[in-house]
Formats: C-alpha cells, sequence, structure tokens
C-alpha cells in the first residue's frame, strides 16, 4: 500500500504518516493541515510478516505517524513498531506517534497475580521503537498516560460530543453516567446541555467483569437520556444499563462514545436494542457492515490535526 507524497503545507518540515489501520481519518487530518500523507510502502510477505518502507528523506524533519490499534490489535501494533523503527533509521529530528486508540487499555493494572500489565508494556515497546512523543485520544484509564517516560498528550472528543448534542435540542433531557467512573465527565455535559443528571452504581460478582446489580440514582421517568462513555467494547454491559433506563422510565436512549470497538456480537445487540442513536468517532475505522442507521460517526480529526499543530 502507498499513500501519496507531498510536502506538508502545515510546517515546512513536518511529515505525516500513516499506517493501515485508519487511512481514512490519516487523510482527513491532512487535509486539516493542509497537507498530503508521506509515501511509505507496506507489504506483507507470504508468511505474513510487515515490510516497510519510508519513501522520503526525513533526515533532521519533525514525523508524526498515525495508527489505531483496533482489531486486529496485535497486527496493527506490530505494523506501528516497524513503521517507527524504519523512521527512526533515517534520522528525524523528532518522532511523535498519533494513537487515536490505544491497544491492551484494559490491561493497566494486575488484578491476579501472574499477569502481565500490557497497558505498560505496549508504552515500553512505543519508547524502544522511536516515539520521542504520544499524542492520545480519551483514555480507557488515566493511568497508561503514567506509563510514559516521553511526552504523552491526551485530546478529548468532548466538545465534540457536547456540540453534536446541543444541535440536535433534546427537550425533557437526562445526562446519566453509565458508572461512577465516568460520573465526572457525564456532569461536565449535563451542565453543558442544562440537563438533570442521573447515574448508575454498578456491584460486581466474583469475576471483576460480571456485574452483579446495578441502581439508577436520579429521576429519569419519562425523561430523554444521553449515557456518555469513553468506548463501546460487546456492548454487553450497555444493553443492561439500557434495560434499566427503559425498566426505570426512560424514553428516547442516545449513547455517545469515543472509540466504537464494536467487537463480537456488538451489532447485532445494538441493533435489536431500544437505542435510538448511537454516536461514535472516527478514531476507528468502522467496515460498511458495521455502519447500521442508529450509528452516528463524528469525526475527530479536527481535534487530532490541532493538537498536532501545537504539540
Amino acid at each position: 500500500m502507498t499513500n501519496q507524497i507531498s510536502n506538508s503545507k502545515f510546517q515546512k518540515n513536518f511529515f505525516l504518516f500513516s499506517g493501515l489501520a485508519n487511512l481514512g481519518l490519516a487523510k482527513k487530518i491532512a487535509k486539516n493541515l493542509k497537507a498530503k500523507l508521506g509515501k511509505i510502502q507496506i507489504e506483507k510477505f507470504a508468511d505474513g510478516e510487515t515490510y516497510v518502507n519510508i519513501c522520503e528523506d526525513i533526515k533532521k524533519k519533525n514525523v508524526a505517524v498515525l495508527q489505531s490499534c483496533s482489531f486486529p490489535a496485535n497486527e496493527n501494533l506490530m505494523e506501528l513498531l516497524i513503521i517507527l523503527d524504519a523512521i527512526k533509521r533515517l534520522k528525524p529530528k523528532k518522532i511523535l506517534v498519533c494513537f487515536p486508540f490505544y491497544p491492551y487499555r484494559r490491561q493497566e493494572k494486575k488484578t491476579e497475580k501472574g499477569e502481565s500489565v500490557t497497558a505498560e508494556l505496549v508504552a515500553k515497546l512505543l519508547e524502544t521503537a522511536g516515539a520521542d512523543r504520544i499524542l492520545l485520544l480519551d483514555l480507557h484509564s488515566k493511568i497508561v498516560k503514567k506509563f510514559f517516560k516521553i511526552s504523552a498528550l491526551e485530546a478529548s472528543a468532548f466538545e465534540l460530543f457536547a456540540e453534536y448534542f446541543k444541535k440536535k435540542k433534546i427537550k425533557n433531557l437526562s445526562v446519566v453516567a453509565p458508572d461512577l467512573g465516568a460520573l465526572n465527565l457525564n456532569k461536565k455535559l449535563a451542565k453543558n446541555l442544562d440537563a438533570s443528571l442521573a447515574y448508575i452504581k454498578k456491584s460486581r460478582g466474583r469475576k471483576h467483569d460480571i456485574i452483579a446489580k446495578a441502581k439508577i440514582y436520579g429521576n429519569i421517568k419519562g425523561k430523554n437520556v444521553i449515557m456518555l462513555d469513553d468506548e463501546i467494547s460487546t456492548g454487553g454491559t450497555l444493553i443492561k444499563a439500557v434495560k434499566l433506563l427503559k425498566k426505570s422510565g426512560a424514553h428516547d436512549i442516545y449513547i455517545a462514545a469515543t472509540h466504537g470497538v464494536l467487537a463480537g456480537k456488538a451489532i447485532k445487540k445494538l441493533a435489536k436494542s431500544p437505542i435510538k442513536e448511537i454516536a461514535i468517532t472516527d478514531s476507528i475505522y468502522q467496515p460498511r457492515e458495521k455502519r447500521i442507521k442508529k450509528i452516528k460517526i463524528l469525526s475527530v480529526a479536527e481535534i487530532l490535526a490541532e493538537a498536532l499543530k501545537n504539540y
């Protein structure tokens, strides 16, 4: 795969490259920067190994590389590491990794003896491969930033969602935090939209990923509801929350999440659910089969481009 070649108009000594995981977003960012993507050759050997060749003179230049390490995470992460190594060998001035979706995000601490903290491992791998700076987007856990010894900046899609729902002018609105961890963010959204606030408190069973009980705190009867979170993975926990909201008298239910992981049977679950609309971003590329009618994709290209300009 070969990307288009050009000198960036955004900055004289700046080059933007992209892996194959989310070329659409990379092109949008390049457009925002009034640039084109640097030329890079990415191919597969017969045995599945990745070949990379950077086809630009980037010596003593500032370089940014975009890659969303969504499914298949291992393949996309390895591709990024090879790209970084190839770039580093050409002796650029600085290498910035634009990382819209962070892989192994949930394994940021050990819950049982013998486990690996893979979120930290990813940070170490990026640094070893040559990254000088990291640009992240709405992390699942703030702990991840602490794993980096290099500069790590976290951008947010919050304003994008706030503006989107403000334009919809939803009446009789309540913002509901899906859990206590997302309470502050949803409180901020409720204030922004002049809406009431409620939250769901969950208790988990013996297995930490299984929710035993959930209870809503706040009145949502007859109200239209928005829930904001960092991601939608398999959709199982989300569907349980939506059923609880409906049982408690909620009217239309809107979901907002930065990262549409949509793993496993998530799309089937969401399609059958009573959710009116699901707003996600293009931090992860969505194939056609996942673009069902109730999913609205908002672009974070402008947000990331702005962060790149100032980073």
